[in-house]
This record gives structure tokens, C-alpha cells and sequence, in this order.
């Protein structure tokens, strides 16, 4: 079954047109807007700075079995090679993979991952190839490569990170062998040509390896929007714009929830007054622009990402009011009603000048073991119908008068 998208999965402020742009743009420098870009490092960057970890491990074992040919190739330094390598740039090493696996901030980490491949593998190497005098030490400085590779390959260091750590290991192993000696001129600049070749295929690993590891993000990213989407619009009634069925059973399945209880909760229930007779006249296409309209209106008139508004059936919607008192919930009732009949929508199956009306039933409770959601949504179901009894266009039970809460209260949590 396929994971619920929510809103954890999709990082903050993130929406499909930056994420469409981005993919369109084809990102050659390798960043991401930074919104984006922040976002991809809050999701990828504790995992890689395990990988980078474990990955510094593993090379570093690597390394300490070169001590196997430092002892037949050049056994003249092998006790300063034993000594440098497990005495010294192991435990350097070992702090910095320590350092890499706290998860450090991306530029902390590259630098640490690209520097420390470099200055401790590829710098040793070279030191120890400098110092020796066996007629086999120079062929140590073929070993840089592997340097090259596990800065690229291996640990995946960030392209332009691994662009300066691979320029650094050409430079190393460029004045290395300057430095010898016993290699002509002819024979360096070969060397080089061969060691600047691995450095372009590297590089060029890198920055594909890279792009790739940033493309699916995105698309990992898209999907997840699109999935959202499509759950949205899954719970949404598709005439009015409202939450449908679904959504409610949802919310009133986390009202039941243990967490939930102690909350209280306000239920309102409104009815559309003589909307069968409304679309017997008018028709139905003309019933659904009233229905669009009254959903419209009671949306504008509830708190923002407090209350929720359900089209319940037909033309009977439900209204879910947190942490609203049944006072409180029929004087926010109250506005509604009046706000649908100032509206002046025309009902064309009563008199001339005759308006839609709604009716609405309320009730409220703090949920419980005992009371639960269903309990209020019978209780608002028994008020709608006391109003639709006592003469429809009225909220049951009714406000005191002249006491509606105000418009400017729609965004605050009211007591």
C-alpha cells in the first residue's frame, strides 16, 4: 500500500512550480534555488554523512593495508611508514569520521570528507614516496589515483568540492615528481598527461554522479506533490470546493482519538431551505451555482486552519468547530446565516424578492469516552431540525439577539 502523502513529507514552502522550474532549468551549476536547496539538505544530509562516515572507514582500512606494500616495495621507510599511518593518520582520521558522522552543515562536511582524502591519504603517500630510496618507492605515486577515485567515487564529495580536492592531487603529484630526481622531464610530463586525464574523468563522474543524486530528489519531490494533490483533491466535493465525506469520517476518526479527548468541540449542521423546490424551478445547473455560492460563504466566514467545512449531502453541509463552546459555536452560526441572506441569492420558487435561506443546528461538548463525535452530530441533527420546525432561516438554538460574533474573529481561536 502506498504511503499517505502528509505534510511532513513535502518540505515547507516548497510548491510545484519551483520544483518545475528547476527540473526545466537543468540546474549546470549544480544548486538549487535556495528555498530548494535548503530543503534538499534537510532530507539528504543526515543519511549522507553516515554514508560519508562509513564510507572513511572503509577507505582508511583500505589504507592501512598499503602498509603490505609499503614493506616489499619500499622497505627502507616501512617503520616510518607503520609509524605515520597507524600512529598518526589514523587517529587523525578517525576524528574526522567521527566529526562527519555528528552531521556537520554541508559545507563542514564536504570540506571535511574532500580535505582529509586529500591532505591525510594523498599527502602521506607522497611523503612517503619523497623520503624513500629504494629503486621501487617512486611507484607510490600512482597510489594518488586511488585517491582520485575514492574522492569521487567512493564518498561522492560534492562537485565543486571534488573539483578543488582532485586540482590538489594533481598539483601534489605533479611537484612529487618534480621532485624526484631520477625522473627525466620527458617522463613527468608523461605522467602528468596521464594523471590529468584521470583527473578529467573524475571530475566528470562526479559531476554526473552528482546530477543525478539531485534529479531524483526532484522527481522523488514531484511525485510527492502530485500525490498530495491528488489527495487533496480526493477529499475535496468537487462542486462546491469543500471537504467531502471522506475527509469528514477522517477528522472525526482523530476527534475519537485518544489525544483528542478533553477538546471541546462544536458541531454545526446547515441546511439549504426549499432547495428541492429551488432546483425543480430554476434547474439543476442553476442549484449547483447556489450551492457554489453558499459553500463559498460559509468557508469565507470560519477561523483559518481551525474549523472545517464538509459538504454533508445534497444541500445539507457540516460545520467542525474546535475549541468552541456552544455559545461561541451558535453566535458564529448566527453570522453565517445572516451572511447567506445578505447575500440576496434569488430563490425563484418563492415570492418575488424572496432570498435563500439557511437553517442551521448546533450543538457542543468536550468529547470523551462517552461522548463522542457522533453523539454531537446526532444532538446538531435534532437542533436542525427544531429550526426547520419553528419556521426555517434560524440557528437552533437561537442566539441572544444581536449577539453574532464578528468577521474579524475568523482567524482567532475563540473561547
Amino acid at each position: 500500500m502506498m504511503e499517505p502523502v502528509t505534510v511532513e513529507t513535502i518540505p515547507a514552502g516548497i510548491d510545484s512550480t519551483i520544483v518545475e522550474w528547476t527540473i526545466e532549468s537543468g540546474f549546470p551549476l549544480l544548486k538549487f534555488p535556495r528555498r530548494l536547496e535548503a530543503a534538499f539538505e534537510r532530507e539528504v544530509g543526515a543519511e549522507r554523512s553516515r554514508q560519508l562516515a562509513a564510507g572513511g572507514l572503509f577507505g582508511l582500512v583500505l589504507y592501512n593495508l598499503f602498509l603490505i606494500p609499503d614493506w616489499l616495495a619500499a622497505p627502507d621507510t616501512f617503520h616510518t611508514a607503520l609509524w605515520l599511518r597507524l600512529g598518526i593518520i589514523t587517529p587523525i582520521a578517525l576524528l574526522v569520521i567521527a566529526a562527519l558522522y555528528l552531521n556537520p552543515p554541508v559545507g563542514v562536511r564536504e570540506f571535511l570528507a574532500a580535505a582529509g582524502a586529500v591532505v591525510l591519504g594523498a599527502g602521506s603517500n607522497l611523503y612517503l614516496m619523497l623520503i624513500g630510496h629504494s629503486p621501487h618507492h617512486d611507484a607510490q605515486h600512482q597510489v594518488i589515483i586511488l585517491i582520485l577515485l575514492f574522492i569521487t567515487m567512493v564518498q561522492r564529495v560534492r562537485f565543486w568540492y571534488a573539483v578543488a580536492a582532485c586540482l590538489a592531487c594533481f598539483a601534489m603529484h605533479a611537484v612529487g615528481l618534480a621532485m624526484l630526481p631520477a625522473y627525466p622531464f620527458e617522463f613527468q610530463v608523461s605522467a602528468n598527461a596521464v594523471f590529468a586525464c584521470a583527473v578529467v574523468l573524475s571530475i566528470f563522474a562526479s559531476y554526473v554522479l552528482e546530477r543525478e543524486m539531485r534529479m531524483n530528489f526532484l522527481l522523488s519531490l514531484r511525485g510527492r506533490l502530485q500525490r498530495r494533490d491528488l489527495d487533496v483533491e480526493s477529499r475535496r466535493d468537487p462542486l462546491t470546493g469543500l471537504r467531502n465525506r471522506r475527509s469528514l469520517d477522517e477528522v472525526i476518526e482523530g476527534c475519537n482519538q485518544s489525544k483528542a479527548v478533553g477538546q471541546e468541540l462544536a458541531i454545526v449542521l446547515l441546511d439549504i431551505d426549499h432547495f428541492k423546490a429551488f432546483n425543480d424551478t430554476a434547474g439543476h445547473q442553476a442549484g449547483d451555482v447556489c450551492l457554489k455560492r453558499v459553500a463559498g460563504i460559509i468557508q469565507s466566514e470560519l477561523r483559518d486552519h481551525v474549523d472545517a467545512a464538509f459538504r454533508f449531502g445534497g444541500e445539507e453541509f457540516i460545520l467542525v468547530l474546535r475549541d468552541v463552546d456552544l455559545a461561541t459555536a451558535v453566535r458564529i452560526s448566527e453570522r453565517i446565516r445572516r451572511a447567506i441572506e445578505d447575500a440576496a441569492i434569488p430563490h425563484p420558487a418563492l415570492a418575488l424578492g424572496e432570498v435563500v435561506t439557511v437553517s442551521m443546528g448546533v450543538a457542543s461538548a468536550i468529547v470523551s469516552r462517552e461522548i463522542r463525535v457522533g453523539v454531537i452530530i446526532s444532538a446538531a441533527d435534532s437542533a436542525l431540525y427544531a429550526a426547520k420546525r419553528n419556521g426555517r432561516n434560524q440557528v437552533s438554538p437561537r442566539p441572544p439577539a444581536a449577539d453574532v460574533v464578528d468577521m474579524t474573529d475568523r482567524k482567532l481561536r475563540l473561547k
